[in-house]
């Protein structure tokens, strides 16, 4: 077994780590809005507005030195 990664293997990883930064980048918008307008989070069940809250702040917290 090979400890290296084929090319498409390794752009698929990278893409994997672009989409998950994006999704915390969209997530991040999406918390600013139900922090700035209370009324955007009527269409939410508010566990999921209070969780992203949460992730969102702990992700600020501990972002990677690299990032």
């Amino acid at each position: 077994m090979s400890a290296y990664l084929t090319p498409k293997a390794e752009r698929e990883m990278e893409e994997v780590f672009n989409l998950r930064r994006r999704a915390v980048e969209l997530l991040d918008i999406i918390v600013a809005e139900f922090e700035s307008d209370p009324m955007s989070v009527q269409c939410f069940d508010l566990r999921i507005v209070e969780e992203s809250k949460i992730v969102i702040k702990r992700l600020k917290k501990l972002k990677p030195a690299w990032e």
